[in-house]
């Protein structure tokens, strides 16, 4: 009996000295060893990847249409096909696979999923020039588990199977890549392979910003200069495919408006026809996926614009979150974007 009293005495100190290493032990595996990241090295890697997918995207084009092919991977609530081809499935494979050669354990959200046996070509991690330009030292690592990457490799898949008979739908494509840190949009990459000037058809074009930072020499900020709110005419712009009921529902917000109804394909499109001051507002009442609003999102968070739910809310792009952000947008810059939000308000 001493003896077990003995130990007893004796053994909790050691017991307890354990039981406090095991605990520094696993605290310091679960907060101090998280592994980080710069997003200035996940965006500069994003314009590249994103441009890399946009010209295989071209590539893929030049080919006939039974080559590209156009499978539905499923219909949308109003039963539309959702179209997929070689070209969406290519311009995954380039930017997932690049992600993936820099940093394995990325959180990654994509509209396509699997990866094939395609060759990708390795990826640097130097920094894009523009964006080292811009740092002044703002630059802090981020645990990488607090970060959402949300791909759109092919946004507009429709129109860039109908280019081959209307090469004019080919402008509406984009390849779109989005940095959310806790869901929160804070850099996006929008690279319009296709663009047009005066009829004539130029190298893509590449489109991004970042929250804090600025935005690419190539974002046409115009809207900066602009005087918005004080005519009686509204530029509203909405899906070419996917409209519900987009009109009614505006032309009875804005009794008093001349309301110019503008139609596009590709959501990431129609932001830049918001933030460049070519529409007023973008529009949608119905679901829409998040990886086809991320990147659009961050570049209006970075440029002076906003992007909510019809309910107000803004849309939270959380790793583990849904896919699909069921109650539609309202896209506008700043200057009037509370006016439209109060109009178009749904509970």
């Amino acid at each position: 009996m001493a003896t077990d009293l003995r130990f007893n005495r004796n053994g909790a100190p050691i017991l307890f000295a354990i039981g406090l290493v095991v605990m520094l032990f696993i605290l310091y595996r679960v907060h101090w060893s998280r592994e980080t990241v710069r997003i200035s090295e996940v965006l500069s890697a994003s314009i590249i990847l994103a441009e890399r997918g946009g010209r295989r995207i071209v590539e893929i084009r030049k080919m006939t249409d039974a080559e590209i092919g156009r499978l539905s991977k499923g219909r949308t609530n109003e039963g539309k096909d959702e179209f997929v081809t070689l070209g969406d499935k290519e311009s995954h494979e380039i930017i997932v696979s690049g992600f993936q050669s820099l940093w394995p354990n990325l959180p990654i959200q994509s509209e396509e999923s699997d990866l094939t046996t395609m060759k990708v070509e390795p990826i640097s991690s130097e920094l894009h020039t523009e964006i080292s330009e811009m740092l002044r030292g703002r630059d802090d690592p981020v645990p990488m588990d607090d970060l959402t990457v949300w791909i759109d490799p092919l946004d507009a898949t429709q129109e860039y199977t109908e280019g081959g008979n209307d090469p004019d739908l080919l402008m509406y494509v984009t390849v779109m890549v989005c940095i959310a840190v806790k869901g929160r949009p804070i850099a996006g990459v929008i690279y319009q392979p296709y663009q047009q000037i005066k009829g004539l058809r130029t190298e893509g074009i590449t489109k991004w910003a970042w929250v804090g930072h600025g935005v690419s020499e190539s974002l046409e900020v115009e809207h900066l200069k602009a005087e918005q709110g004080k005519t009686a005419n509204i530029r509203i712009i909405s899906s070419r495919s996917h409209s519900g009921d987009v009109k009614q529902v505006a032309d009875k917000a804005f009794p008093n408006k001349n309301v110019e109804h503008m139609v596009a394909a590709g959501s990431g499109y129609k932001v830049l026809q918001v933030m460049e001051n070519r529409a007023d507002l973008y529009l949608h009442t119905t679901a829409i996926k998040k990886w086809d609003i991320c990147a659009g999102n961050a570049i209006l968070n970075a440029g002076g614009g906003k992007m909510t739910t019809r309910k107000g809310v803004e849309i939270d792009y959380s790793f583990k979150g849904s896919e699909k952000n069921p109650d539609g947008l309202v896209v506008a810059l700043d200057t009037n974007f509370d006016d439209y939000l109060s109009r178009l308000r749904i509970k």
